[in-house]
């Protein structure tokens, strides 16, 4: 009977009680062994290089080092492309999720939802899967589809609307707008804010950069 193969797991945590947990129940199981966890990215980033694990469980904050988890795998990738990592995390802001994903996290888990999941997850993970948590998974799902929204709210804006995006685009300042279209400034901003409100956006930046991504 052919024996089943043992993955090797390195967990960079600073959450003493959780990593403990995480230890033991990867010990507990017969498909993984803990290699050896770490409480700070600067230990992690010493030790994880010799040791070559198959995968590495990596936390975002890390509250007791001086770089937090993105930046560890950023530094990890660096130098070692094939280390796989599975973010095991309580952060959940859209940001987070990006920059952990684009630097080369292969799997985004919340805490809350991995207690009795570990070793599924981590199975699905060695096995070239891509675990998420499903409220991760949707945001993910979300951003993809953002590109057509923001279309269709570019086309709800009224010919003088798009009149005055084009020339906010084109860095002109709301006393240039008014001599250009030959309309009041009070005109000019009630017409900014409307443009705002049909994009979703706050400010001129944001109202510029929906406009010239879809142009």
């Amino acid at each position: 009977m052919k024996k089943e193969q043992v993955y090797s797991i390195c967990i960079v945590e600073d959450n003493s009680e959780f990593r403990q947990w995480l230890v033991e129940e990867i010990e507990e199981s017969e498909q993984f062994r803990c290699l050896a966890n770490f409480e700070t990215a600067q230990d992690a980033l010493e030790q994880i290089p010799a040791l070559g694990p198959d995968a590495v469980i990596m936390d975002l904050g890390l509250d007791t080092s001086k770089i937090d988890g993105i930046e560890c795998m950023l530094r990890l990738k660096e130098n070692h492309p094939n280390l796989r990592f599975m973010v095991i995390t309580s952060f959940s802001q859209d940001e987070k999720i990006f920059e952990a994903l684009r630097v080369g996290a292969g799997a985004y888990i919340l805490k809350d939802d991995i207690p009795d999941k570990l070793i599924s997850v981590l199975t699905d993970f060695v096995n070239n899967g891509s675990p998420m948590t499903t409220s991760i998974a949707q945001k993910l799902l979300r951003s993809f589809h953002q590109p057509v929204q923001d279309l269709q709210n570019l086309e709800k804006l009224s010919p003088r609307e798009t009149q005055v995006l084009d020339l906010i685009a084109k860095g002109y300042l709301n006393k240039e707008i008014k001599m250009k279209l030959d309309i009041s400034e009070n005109t000019v901003k009630a017409t900014t804010y409307k443009i705002y409100k049909k994009l979703q956006v706050n400010n001129r930046v944001e109202a510029v950069k929906k406009y010239l991504n879809l142009h």
